[in-house]
């Protein structure tokens, strides 16, 4: 007989007595992202929180890109798909016979949809790269139905990566949102997915359940019948609640686990391989961050070894160039071209500080902290969620250092949410942030200097830096208008010197991929022994539901 994880009813996170119809089923729990309470929104395009719910397991993507094995990629509500020859258009082969929740048939139809309805509310962040005229940026010029099954997605150039883009996109349903006038503010309280999970049940401000799709196409091996998402506010939160059995999969950064985790239990496991780089982001549209001389200063006021090994308790990965990413794509990395840029990298306050002064930035006001060159006061904030222990102490340690070389920036931790909610209004200084992982860097620094999300009202949290870098724009265009990967290579080298000559983000180092799970209830765990695709489970690793629906319950 299959385990139940609702047998452990008497645990803290689930708190009320569970029926004898309940027992019967098997419950995954994970906590995908941090909240104070839980709030009815299943929004899959929300991203203050409920996309990390809904995306992927409620909502499905085209296609899911396996970024660890890109030979190995995962079909969605794409069975294929084909490049033209001319590289001008990409063009889907639905699955037939797909439905929605609620009965109703998943077609071509509902793409086209998502894609107009995206376009005429553009502050709903679906993500599609509109062309824009312009800006004169941008890819997509339209989208055709073939028939009921098939889609055709239009370029304004020739673009053999324009599918890493519209892959990712998950399709609406036209029947239910065609009606929706304010999407952005929607809260879908009546969720329709194609996804294996998207019954809601037992809200509560302390959790909820997303239980099984009835119309799945693939219910017959799907062995988890709900997933419990409890309201943990910080990564201490979260790791504590796994390391005591109240967790099967988490996804947060941990101190010291060979001590404070994995002996509690045999069944407590954790596998940290690199991941996604993490940056500064600078909001260089305003002083002091529109001055290069000011931004390389602080990349070398950085004491990364601190960080490295205290901040992030030696649990992160270094990067060697300041170029925006760490050595996730070292197979792309030109170190003859990028070695003379190594120094930014490099703790040196003194250095730091003679730039500054050379630059006039200096103490004019004799409070004991340096001015912007016009004499107006230098005083910036820096913003990480509160709970994050990792990116905190990161922060706090950057803070000291500025500190140390005169420069006034503080730290602030709004919630997570807030946090997240803030990112497209503009209205910052400083961030931390990760970047984009894909099976190619063309998409982590299209992410970076596309354009289109620059503007306030549609910012992202990987161009929060809004310099427009020409040069970069134009070699992005010339990767994706080949498919010859050596003048790719050629352009992506390019692309990570003027990272570094520009510094508009500042490279800090790679953090792991935070990946934490019990053995307790499941098997089947991916591992370093069987990594056949990403582990973690936030929201943009779309692998994860192929993680999810591969776990077996333990028998007992």
């Amino acid at each position: 007989m299959s385990r139940t994880l609702m047998m452990l009813a008497g645990a803290a996170l689930l708190g009320t007595a569970l029926t004898t119809a309940a027992q019967a089923e098997v419950i995954i729990r994970l906590a995908p992202v941090h909240t104070d309470a839980m709030v009815e929104n299943y929004n899959p395009y929300n991203y203050s929180g409920p996309q990390a719910y809904v995306q992927d397991f409620a909502y499905e993507p085209l296609w899911i890109y396996n970024v660890w094995h890109p030979d190995a990629d995962f079909p969605g509500l794409a069975t294929s798909f084909d490049i033209a020859p001319d590289l001008m258009s990409v063009t889907y082969h639905l699955r037939e016979g797909e439905k929605w929740s609620d009965g109703q048939p998943f077609t071509a139809d509902d793409v086209v949809f998502t894609y107009n309805y995206a376009k005429e509310h553009r502050d709903y962040p679906v993500g599609f790269d509109f062309y824009d005229e312009a800006q004169q940026s941008g890819i997509l010029t339209g989208v055709e139905k073939i028939d009921d099954h098939t889609v055709k997605f239009l370029l304004q150039h020739p673009d053999s990566l324009a599918h890493l883009n519209i892959g990712s996109i998950f399709p609406l349903p036209e029947h239910i949102w065609k009606d929706v006038a304010d999407p952005k503010n929607f809260a879908n309280p009546n969720l329709v997915g194609t996804g294996p999970f998207t019954q809601v049940r037992d809200f509560s401000r302390n959790s909820f359940k997303l239980c099984r799709n009835p119309n799945y196409r693939e219910n017959a091996t799907n062995t988890i019948d709900c997933i419990e998402y409890p309201q943990l506010s910080d990564n201490l939160q979260v790791i504590a609640a796994i390391t005591n059995g109240d967790l099967d999969w988490a996804t947060d950064g941990i101190t010291d686990p060979d001590i404070t985790y994995t002996p509690k239990s045999p069944d407590n496991h954790y596998w940290l391989p690199a991941d996604a780089g993490t940056n500064l982001q600078l909001n260089t549209t305003k002083a002091p961050f529109n001055n290069l001389e000011f931004r390389k200063a602080m990349s070398m006021a950085i004491d990364r070894e601190t960080l490295l090994d205290i901040a992030t308790f030696g649990l992160t990965s270094p990067a060697k160039y300041p170029i925006g990413e760490g050595m996730f794509y070292k197979d792309w990395i030109d170190d003859a071209a990028l070695e003379p840029y190594a120094y930014l990298l490099n703790y040196d306050p003194d250095a730091a500080k003679k730039v500054l002064d050379d630059a006039g930035f200096v103490d004019k006001d004799g409070d004991g902290w340096r001015d912007n060159p016009d004499g107006t006061p230098i005083a910036f904030k820096m913003a990480v969620p509160s709970g994050w222990d990792d990116w905190v102490n990161s922060v706090q340690t950057i803070s000291e250092n500025l500190a140390d070389i005169g420069v006034n920036a503080k730290m602030e931790t709004p919630e997570e949410g807030a946090w997240f909610e803030n990112i497209p209004t503009g209205n910052f200084d400083v961030y931390i942030m990760w970047t984009n992982l894909s099976s190619t860097p063309w998409f982590t620094y299209h992410s970076m200097f596309n354009p289109r999300t620059m503007t306030p009202g549609t910012l992202n949290e990987q161009s929060m830096h809004q310099m427009r870098i020409p040069g970069i724009e134009a070699d992005l265009d010339a990767i994706s208008g080949t498919a010859d990967v050596a003048v790719q290579k050629a352009k992506v080298t390019d692309i990570m010197k003027q990272v570094a000559e520009n510094l508009p983000v500042i490279t800090l180092f790679s953090n792991p991929a935070w990946y934490e799970y019990s053995t307790r209830n499941f098997t089947g765990w991916p591992d370093a022994d069987n990594a056949w695709a990403r582990p973690n489970n936030p929201a943009g690793v779309h692998e994860r539901v192929k993680v999810l629906l591969s776990l077996k319950p333990k028998a007992q």
